[in-house]
């Protein structure tokens, strides 16, 4: 019947800084592309949308500009936002529905009015209809599989490529919550700059990745492949050079202290009962970040509290808005569940 009935289609849309999903109601996921697309220079023309625009990232193409238009969780190129994601709406559903599809998304934790007007705007502008946003450390924890209906506090960290949404969960709502202008992109650029430093090597962000996912443990005997300077060749410069390339477990681990003691100070800032509800329950790490070897460790070690990464932690923010968007009327709990 609802195909049958276009206006009546729902989609859940994850606009995250990497990746863009896109659930339809009854279909399930049906896009899950790079946030990332490529114009034609001279008449800003788009040309390559997705996996083929990423493709492009860190080569030099004449007459061609390659972008990320989410930075840190946020929309930061308003058109190119709305021509990507009209894109991958197209995608989803096949065709043009008659009637404005209602959307629900995933916004920073602590996004401001501006950021999310822009969120909500995007969408509208690209086709949706009524869009309904909800925290993003909130989706992750539906998607994560955390109790919704239990007044115990619960803590998720879900730490995405631009940002990182820590939140404290209760009865299907946000206790407590911050964003952090922290993610994978940073570790990254970390890498990038350590290499070059370290050993005068100029690496792409691309290559970056990988070097964060082939190496990506928080400590040295967690590395499960041990990567040497020929292996980061892109120009020629280190093909011949078969040094082991060190010290990036150390240059991770440095990297998330920052991560962790925010954390720590909105736990500490809670009142001790909530804590003490929290540190009796496993808490849950979510997001691209949440594969690193350690780091659930790390967290434990510094929050001493138990950390846990979710099963499919990428996918956390998308399985999460499709429950919501399956029981859209829990929104009405008081008017606040799902909801700020």
């Amino acid at each position: 019947m609802l195909s049958l009935l276009p206006w009546k289609q729902k989609l859940a849309v994850d606009v995250g800084t990497a990746t863009c999903h896109i659930s339809v109601q009854d279909a399930g996921l049906l896009v899950r592309e790079p946030m990332v697309i490529a114009f034609e220079t001279e008449r800003h023309r788009p040309i390559a949308y997705g996996s083929e625009a990423k493709q492009m990232l860190d080569r030099e193409v004449s007459d061609v500009e390659v972008l990320r238009p989410i930075e840190s969780g946020v929309v930061a190129d308003f058109d190119a936002t709305v021509t990507l994601l009209r894109y991958f709406l197209h995608q989803a559903l096949g065709h043009r529905p008659l009637f404005a599809p209602t959307v629900v998304t995933a916004e920073p934790t602590e996004a401001t009015q501006v950021e999310r007007r822009a969120l909500v705007n995007a969408l509208k502008t690209a086709g949706a209809g009524e869009v309904i946003a909800v925290p993003r450390a909130l989706a992750a924890a539906v998607g994560a599989g955390l109790p919704m209906d239990q007044p115990e506090c619960r803590l998720v960290v879900d730490m995405g490529a631009g940002a990182t949404d820590i939140g404290i969960v209760s009865m299907g709502m946000i206790a407590a919550g911050k964003t952090l202008r922290f993610g994978g992109d940073d570790l990254d650029e970390a890498i990038r700059r350590y290499v070059k430093r370290n050993y005068r090597i100029s690496i792409g962000r691309a290559r970056a990745e990988d070097v964060k996912i082939m190496a990506g443990a928080l400590s040295p005997e967690m590395v499960a492949e041990q990567m040497r300077l020929s292996d980061l060749d892109e120009i020629g410069t280190s093909g011949s050079d078969h040094r082991k390339l060190e010290g990036i477990a150390d240059l991770l681990r440095q990297s998330l202290m920052p991560t962790a003691s925010e954390t720590l100070w909105i736990l500490d800032s809670l009142p001790e009962k909530q804590l003490d509800e929290i540190i009796q329950v496993e808490s849950m790490l979510t997001g691209g970040c949440a594969q690193l070897r350690g780091i659930t460790g790390l967290l434990s070690d510094e929050l001493a509290l138990t950390m846990t990464a979710a099963p499919d932690p990428m996918s956390c923010t998308i399985l999460g808005l499709e429950a919501i968007l399956n029981d859209l009327e829990a929104l009405s709990l008081d008017g606040r569940r799902f909801t700020r």
